[in-house]
């Protein structure tokens, strides 16, 4: 019994470690080149150059958290829109694992969400593992810098999942709004709440 919890430990600790290097704010943001679901094209960090922001968001069809935050993450597609945020999601689960993370799946969830987003297969987990990403959903706030990106913020989307009425930390809106004012922000990352990403 000992013995399997021991491994148990190690075996937790590998899913978690995998994605432990990533990257922290401040340190340049890798790029990038993943096929969109609903287009089918391909689809790339630097096609955005032109925004003032990017929002990534590791998300998942079947994780119930990413569920909760759907309507959150429209609010916020549509106060952002016509102000240089684009909004990029991403799904980092194996369609072998779990057969409601298909791409084809993803074309039907994009299409359902009506937000217009790419919807990024990231199937071989090397974008999840390059930035550090660990759960569903996950956040990462870029910013422009000589001709790349710079991660500005990492991490929850705010501080209670279950209800967004009784948010009291709407993190990511915050950075989203220090970013475009080209100031620092003021939390630069927090743990975010979720569904484990399961390494292949």
């Amino acid at each position: 019994m000992k013995k399997l919890l021991i491994l148990t430990v190690l075996g937790l600790g590998l899913v978690i470690g995998a994605y432990a290097q990533g990257v922290s704010p401040g340190a340049a943001a890798p790029d990038f080149t993943l096929t969109d679901a609903v287009s089918g094209r391909a689809v790339s960090l630097a096609d955005f150059k032109g925004q003032k922001a990017v929002v990534l968001v590791f998300t998942s069809n079947y994780c119930p958290y990413s569920r909760l935050y759907e309507a959150r993450i429209n609010e916020l597609v549509g106060q952002y829109k016509d102000r240089g945020v684009a909004f990029v999601l991403i799904n980092p689960n194996d369609a072998q694992q779990n057969n409601e993370e298909s791409e084809q799946a993803m074309k039907q969830k994009a299409e359902s969400w009506g937000n217009g987003l790419p919807y990024l297969a990231d199937k071989q987990q090397a974008t999840a593992k390059k930035y550090g990403a660990s759960k569903t959903p996950e956040v990462y706030v870029l910013t422009p810098r000589n001709g790349s990106f710079t991660v500005h913020y990492s991490g929850a989307i705010d501080d209670n999942p279950q209800v967004a009425e009784d948010v009291s930390q709407p993190y990511l809106q915050q950075a989203i709004e220090s970013a475009l004012t080209g100031k620092t922000a003021v939390v630069k990352t927090k743990r975010p709440v979720g569904c484990m990403i399961k390494v292949n």
